[in-house]
């Protein structure tokens, strides 16, 4: 059988639930039906997750811009991956993020017309009306994967109802091995709370410390995990303004994120906006207590006090279900709901489940483009 020429194009693996995806689909996709190209158009700083060197059976191409000037990157940018798709003669092409998506679809040679997927990693309502517009343009001539349920259905919306068929949901998935936890410490003295995410002010991480100064609880810690970004200064500073900051930990990007969640009592995620967020499932799949606002549970993904709690988004919501939790610790509830969290994301947000989903959908387009030519 011949195989499915597939290009997975980004500007680089920098560190980041989408990106992790992204490489995650790559490692995973059944290398017997495609044949997978990867190309990485901007590799200025390095790839964070360099171990797509390693992986076997592709063609990895990698691009250094040479320019400084912000617009002179981008129109080398440009230039790179043209020259990459007219040189080249793929079936499908799948890219990630908006500014990849935006980039390779008005790049793209006419000949990739309805065969470029790209996809949306994060709540449509983070998008202004000039991203949309965009998106309702390309989707003319490409296929638009969400992440979240909610996500496609608020794009299905604003498009014309004849351009449907190009948009479609699938969850991101997990390697339940890597982040499976049998040995969880359920009997603890000190508790260790965590977040996992940027230290971007969407990740709204000052709540969780502005909540934890306002508990007088010596046994509590806090470690927040991620890469440093626009809030990290005003989170060092906040740490270094309350008594008890020796039990803050602010921990920049690490390679080994999962012997980091295999330590976390509970889990809190307070962003102000999420699609499908990684950590929560990761957390879940580790066998942590996950707490969430309800802006991140955009698609239903937690059950109040069954697979976890969700709060009304605010600083007190955020006090009052700690202080619940807490009395819930170290008793048979923890055990069910943790438990509960587990095979949910288990069933839900498997890595295989994600790649079949993919993998259908590629060929899906194959087949539509075979046929009409």
């Amino acid at each position: 059988m011949e195989r499915i020429k597939i290009a997975f194009i980004i500007s680089n693996l920098g560190q980041g639930g989408a990106e992790r995806q992204f490489l995650e689909l790559i490692k995973n996709i059944n290398k017997s039906k495609f044949d997978v190209s990867v190309c990485l158009f901007a590799i200025n700083r390095g790839i964070f997750y360099n171990e797509i060197e390693s992986v076997e059976n592709i063609q990895l191409i990698k691009n250094t811009l040479k320019n400084r000037n912000k617009i002179f990157k981008i129109i080398e940018a440009l230039i790179f991956i043209f020259t990459y798709l007219k040189n080249n003669n793929f079936d499908i092409v799948f890219t990630s993020l908006f500014m990849n998506g935006f980039f390779v679809r008005v790049i793209a040679p006419d000949k990739y017309k309805s065969k470029i997927i790209s996809s949306i990693r994060t709540s449509l309502t983070q998008y202004d009306k000039i991203h949309l517009f965009v998106e309702k343009y390309l989707l003319k001539k490409s296929f638009v994967i969400t992440n979240s349920k909610i996500a496609c259905e608020n794009l299905k919306l604003i498009v014309n109802k004849k351009y449907h068929f190009r948009i479609s949901y699938i969850y991101n998935g997990y390697d339940t091995q890597l982040f499976s936890n049998d040995q969880k410490e359920i009997k603890r003295n000190v508790i260790l709370m965590g977040n996992v995410g940027r230290m971007t002010y969407l990740k709204n991480q000052i709540q969780i410390l502005k909540v934890f100064s306002m508990l007088n609880n010596e046994n509590l810690r806090i470690q927040i995990i991620g890469a440093y970004g626009d809030q990290t200064a005003l989170l060092s500073n906040f740490k270094k303004s309350i008594l008890n900051s020796d039990r803050i930990e602010l921990i920049d990007k690490v390679p080994n994120i999962q012997d980091y969640y295999k330590k976390i009592d509970v889990f809190i995620l307070s962003s102000f906006l999420e699609g499908c967020p990684n950590s929560l499932f990761e957390a879940m799949l580790s066998k942590c207590l996950c707490i969430i606002s309800v802006n991140c549970n955009s698609d239903y993904f937690i059950e109040n006090g069954i697979n976890g709690f969700v709060y009304d988004g605010t600083d007190e919501g955020l006090k009052l279900v700690l202080l619940y939790v807490f009395n819930i610790l170290n008793t048979p509830d923890e055990l069910i709901i943790i438990e509960n969290g587990y095979k949910y994301a288990q069933e839900k947000f498997s890595m295989n489940s994600m790649v079949n989903n993919y993998e259908n959908l590629f060929m899906k387009i194959y087949e539509e483009n075979k046929s009409s030519h």
